[in-house]
């Protein structure tokens, strides 16, 4: 997360895929503590779905029952705003192929997100500067083309004039490779927006309610800096905390499979 804004995508996929395999093991032991005839796999896992084959992050399975757990976990590192999103409907329609399969599974879901993420600076435009452009981009629809300054640019070269310009392009570049174009972003509205809504939504009490709820569901809010959890979100009594969202998985996997 660290280094978020400066990794390729491979990197920054294999780096999701650590935090989910950590996160996978920490449940699995913790679920076990408390349950301990259950046998989670903590590991990613291809499990037979109803509308498709799914990735569960940690799962469980029995030679009568079929599927009886199955967790997805989410890790959100950049473009925290639109990507939680996109994550909670992932969660939810994994749910709906799990539940439609297996009425019976214990179904959760896991979003990690930091307390703050990369984003990228953009320069602000002066409503002088829309209205230059605004004016250019008329002038070419009407077929006034700019004057041509190829060859005043070719004399500048020649004589070394422009030579400090080029430079300065290829510092800012280098600027931009070594991240200095981003900055840290603080999500805690963001992720305010998101426990509000997860709030809102009822948990999956009984093999019996919708397919798309889910039994249990956390928001794991982290700092990258410190590597802590955030100490105030998501708030105690939510559901959402990672001690209530095992607790709940425990319980419920209790009662169904006793």
């Amino acid at each position: 997360m660290l280094q978020a804004g400066t990794l390729t995508a491979a990197r920054s996929k294999q780096a999701q895929i650590a935090l989910s395999s950590g996160l996978g093991r920490a449940l699995a032991a913790e679920l076990v503590a408390q349950v301990p005839r259950i046998k989670p796999y903590p590991g990613e896992l291809t499990v037979a779905g109803a509308l498709r084959t799914a990735r569960a992050d940690v799962s469980e399975s029995h030679q009568l029952d079929g599927l009886r757990l199955a967790v997805e976990i989410k890790p959100i590192n950049l473009a925290v705003g639109r990507a939680m999103w996109n994550r909670f409907g992932d969660i939810r329609a994994f749910a709906v192929n799990i539940h439609l399969k297996f009425p019976f599974a214990v179904v959760g879901g896991v979003l990690a997100v930091p307390t703050w993420s990369w984003e990228k600076k953009t320069k602000k435009v002066t409503a002088q500067e829309a209205a230059e452009a605004a004016f250019a981009a008329e002038l070419e629809s009407a077929g006034y083309l700019p004057p041509d300054t190829t060859d005043m640019a070719a004399k500048e070269s020649e004589s070394g004039a422009g030579e400090d310009d080029v430079d300065e392009e290829d510092e800012v570049e280098e600027l931009a490779e070594a991240g200095a174009a981003v900055y840290k972003k603080p999500t805690e509205d963001l992720v305010n927006r998101l426990i509000q809504r997860l709030m809102r939504t009822r948990q999956r009490e009984t093999e019996a309610d919708p397919a798309h709820l889910l039994e249990a569901v956390t928001v794991v809010v982290y700092d990258p800096d410190s590597s802590e959890l955030h100490p105030s979100l998501p708030p105690e009594g939510s559901g959402l905390r990672w001690d209530e969202f095992v607790r709940t998985l425990a319980e419920t996997y209790d009662v169904r499979f006793e």
